[in-house]
């Protein structure tokens, strides 16, 4: 299982949309479509957030518990990408439950203020004071990494590089 980390406009979904063409297979689960679907509405309430990381892992346990996702061509099982800022340590800790065969960490690095610019940009505002607490957890959380993840890919975006350049 493959989690995104980073702050709101660091890149997650626009790489996660890039990384499933070339590879179809991938379960992507998104918390910002789960927000869209159970909310009909794609802002950010942060009273929500337990409810829709709830939702997402439960699909992640549908998908690592459906027999049919082991099959002679899965190697390892599913491969699963939890497209979600994924700040928390306590949300990776929950992850890891689910007993995945192996948990990747996606880390996406970006300046704070590139992040906020961003925002601007692609028309869906997060509030800065979110953006900030989500970048500095992150921040805060990188040196713990490595007690939950058999492998952390760390991906600059600050100089929005070019999706070959991400892979």
């Amino acid at each position: 299982m493959k989690l995104t980390i980073g702050a709101p406009g660091s890149g997650k979904t626009t790489w996660v949309k890039e990384y499933k063409k070339t590879h179809p297979l991938t379960y992507i689960i998104s918390t910002d479509e789960i927000r869209k679907e159970l909310t009909g509405t794609s802002g950010c309430d942060p009273s929500q957030n337990s409810m829709i990381h709830d939702v997402a892992r439960k699909r992640v346990q549908e998908i690592l518990d459906d027999p049919a996702n082991y099959g002679e061509n899965q190697g390892m099982g599913p491969e699963i990408l939890v497209d979600s800022t994924n700040d928390e340590i306590e949300e990776w800790l929950k992850y890891k439950d689910l007993k995945p065969s192996a948990m990747v960490a996606i880390v996406f690095k970006i300046d704070l203020e590139e992040a906020m610019r961003r925002q601007f940009i692609r028309g869906r505002i997060v509030p800065r004071d979110v953006v900030e607490k989500k970048w500095r957890n992150i921040e805060k959380n990188l040196k713990y990494l490595p007690c939950f993840f058999n492998m952390i890919e760390m991906i600059d975006t600050s100089s929005t590089p070019s999706f070959s350049q991400l892979v």
